[in-house]
């Protein structure tokens, strides 16, 4: 009997000898973790409300920026608008479809309008528009966003038209508020030619 005792002393021996402090270990590290998880609530969303008003601020400044290596004024210093049209071979290009809307924010058509051209800073001139959308204009040649170009040879012939009058070059024209522009290319007569002048002369422009 005396030694079952003694067994059972030992027994007790290892049990914790303050049961209290290890609950007390116990709530310390789950009050720790539930105040890290707390403040992680808050860092958290701080920190993203923080990227994106630095993502903001890097967008308005780079904007307001003159374009590196052009003459153009910071986005913002002029809005204007302008009526245009580009006629080749007699078919109209209809600029009022999603590929080519805003695709430069200096100069470009929107709200799925292909009529007016918008003018977003000072001396941006007309080719950047068409730049912008992989097409090129030169005093003799239009190129397609596919490469296709359309050159004056003599019987087809590239002309420029600005508010009625005719032009010997476009890509560096700076437009004006209410220009009338017409590109045409083919072997048009004097007729067609002004049915294309009056027809873009009633052409709405929106602003």
């Amino acid at each position: 009997m005396k030694q079952n005792k003694k067994k059972d002393n030992n027994i007790k021996k290892d049990k914790p000898l303050n049961p209290r402090k290890e609950r007390d270990d116990r709530s310390y590290f789950a009050v720790t973790r539930k105040r890290r998880n707390r403040n992680l609530m808050i860092i958290v969303p701080a920190v993203i409300v923080l990227l994106g008003i630095l993502a903001y601020a890097v967008t308005v400044y780079s904007g307001h920026l003159e374009r590196p290596g052009q003459n153009f004024g910071p986005l913002g210093s002029e809005h204007v608008h302008a009526a245009f049209a580009v006629k080749i071979n007699g078919e109209k290009l209809d600029f009022s479809q999603e590929k080519y809307q805003v695709k430069s924010q200096y100069i470009h058509v929107e709200n799925n309008d292909g009529n007016t051209l918008h003018r977003h800073a000072t001396g941006v001139p007309v080719g950047e528009f068409f730049a912008s959308l992989g097409m090129n204009v030169t005093d003799s040649c239009f190129t397609l966003e596919n490469k296709t170009s359309y050159c004056s040879n003599g019987n087809s012939n590239l002309e420029f038209y600005v508010n009625g009058n005719k032009t010997n070059s476009i890509a560096n024209y700076v437009l004006k508020e209410d220009d009338r522009i017409l590109i045409g290319y083919g072997n048009k007569n004097a007729m067609e030619t002004q049915q294309d002048l009056d027809a873009l002369r009633l052409a709405e422009i929106k602003k």
